[in-house]
């Protein structure tokens, strides 16, 4: 007779919505970014705007050389916390209100400051960032957070070589913080 724990398999496949603190070199690591200059420091919410606070620390690599990409141009967009693009182009998401390009600096960084994405649609833990990488074939990556991706999330992420997995850690003020190298394909 088989025994059946179905307790034990909510605890199994539930997502872990753990935040752990940054660490001394992960807080070095945040101090280098935020010093970068404007185009590659950019900002895509300001202190007004109602969300948790993202700083995403990003690195930009071709996939094949691993060598970073230097002045390369990329677009951010994602929904506010309510899960709406709200598009300026109507039907056009890349011109979501929370939006910014920015330009890497010559070692491929960049400098993020936004909000954490909200969920939207019917789906729920599908939290994400869309970026565009210019020139790149093809253009598209997307930011997804451990901690706000379900099971089937994660799978299909871990197939992709265009979807990207952030882990988020917070500092003492509960800002989330993320750091994540992004390969590109055919920059």
């Amino acid at each position: 007779m088989i025994k059946y724990f179905p307790f034990l398999f909510l605890v199994a496949c539930g997502i872990d919505r753990d935040i752990p603190k940054l660490s001394t070199s992960d807080l070095q690591t945040l101090e280098d970014y935020r010093l970068l200059e404007p185009p590659s420091n950019v900002q895509i919410s300001d202190e007004n705007e109602s969300g948790e606070t993202l700083l995403a620390c990003l690195q930009f690599v071709d996939a094949i050389t691993k060598e970073p990409l230097a002045n390369q141009t990329v677009l951010f967009y994602h929904t506010d916390t309510e899960g709406e693009y709200r598009p300026i182009v109507a039907g056009d998401e890349s011109t979501a209100r929370l939006s910014g390009e920015g330009v890497t600096d010559n070692v491929g960084k960049i400098f993020l400051q936004t909000i954490l994405p909200g969920d939207y649609g019917s789906s729920s833990d599908n939290r994400h960032i869309h970026t565009t990488v210019f020139g790149a074939k093809p253009e598209a990556y997307d930011i997804h957070f451990k901690q706000y991706t379900g099971f089937m999330g994660t799978r299909f992420i871990t197939g992709s070589d265009q979807h990207f997995l952030a882990h988020l850690k917070q500092d003492e003020s509960g800002k989330l913080i993320t750091f994540l190298t992004i390969e590109v394909k055919n920059p």
